[in-house]
C-alpha cells in the first residue's frame, strides 16, 4: 500500500458502530450510568427505565399506575361515586381538550428483551396503543490504566428500545361502562332469585 492511500484510509472515531479497540493489559473498564434524558415539564408523558435487574411485574405496574394517574383530573368523579357518574364524567373530559395518558418505557443492552415483554403485555390488555421505536444510545466508559499509564475516556454505543404507551379517555369510558352493565346485570339476576324465594312473590300466601 502506497503512502496517499494510508493516508485516506477511513480513521475509526471512538465512539461510532465500530468496534472499539481491546484495552491493554492490566487495565480495567469502570463504566458510568447511563445519561437519563427527561421529558418537558410541559409533557404528561413518562419514561420508565428498565433494566436487566427489574422485575417483569414491576416495570408493567409501574407503567400501569402512571397510565392511569395521567388520566386523572381535577374534574374526575370522587373516588367512590357510582360507575355511573364517573363513565358521564370520563366522557365530558373526553371531548374536551385532555390529552391521553402517554408512557414511555425504555430498555437498552440486555434489558431490550424485557422491555419488548412489557409491551406485548399491554398490547394484550387492549385498553393500550403501543408504539415501539428502536435506535442507539451512547455511554461514557472510563478505562483505568495500570501504573503510570494515562486513564482514557471513551464512548460506546448501546441498542435501545422504547415503548410508547398511550391510553384513551374514551377506552377508559369503554371499560367503565362495561362493568356498569355487568354491575347492573347482577343486581336484575339477583332481584330474580329473590322474588323466586320469596312466597308472597309466589303466590303461596
Amino acid at each position: 500500500m502506497s503512502p496517499n492511500e494510508s493516508s485516506t484510509a477511513p480513521r475509526k472515531v471512538y465512539g461510532t458502530l465500530n468496534k472499539l479497540p481491546s484495552i491493554s493489559e492490566g487495565s480495567r473498564v469502570e463504566k458510568r450510568p447511563l445519561t437519563r434524558r427527561q421529558p418537558p415539564a410541559s409533557s404528561k408523558s413518562r419514561i420508565i427505565y428498565v433494566s436487566s435487574k427489574t422485575p417483569f411485574m414491576a416495570a408493567v405496574k409501574r407503567a400501569r399506575k402512571q397510565l392511569d394517574a395521567s388520566l386523572k383530573t381535577t374534574d374526575a368523579a370522587p373516588r367512590g361515586a357510582p360507575l355511573h357518574s364517573r363513565v358521564e364524567n370520563l366522557k365530558k373530559t373526553a371531548g374536551g381538550a385532555v390529552e391521553s395518558a402517554v408512557v414511555t418505557v425504555m430498555g437498552t443492552g440486555k434489558a431490550i428483551e424485557k422491555t419488548l415483554a412489557v409491551a406485548g403485555w399491554f398490547e394484550q390488555e387492549g385498553d393500550c396503543e403501543v408504539e415501539i421505536k428502536t435506535g442507539t444510545v451512547g455511554t461514557v466508559d472510563d478505562v483505568v490504566a495500570e501504573g503510570d499509564e494515562e486513564d482514557e475516556t471513551r464512548l460506546r454505543k448501546l441498542g435501545c428500545l422504547e415503548d410508547v404507551g398511550a391510553r384513551h379517555h374514551e377506552r377508559v369510558a369503554s371499560d367503565l361502562q362495561e362493568r356498569e352493565k355487568d354491575t347492573n346485570s347482577t343486581a336484575s339476576e339477583s332481584e330474580v332469585t329473590e322474588m323466586q324465594h320469596d312466597p308472597l312473590e309466589r303466590g303461596q300466601i
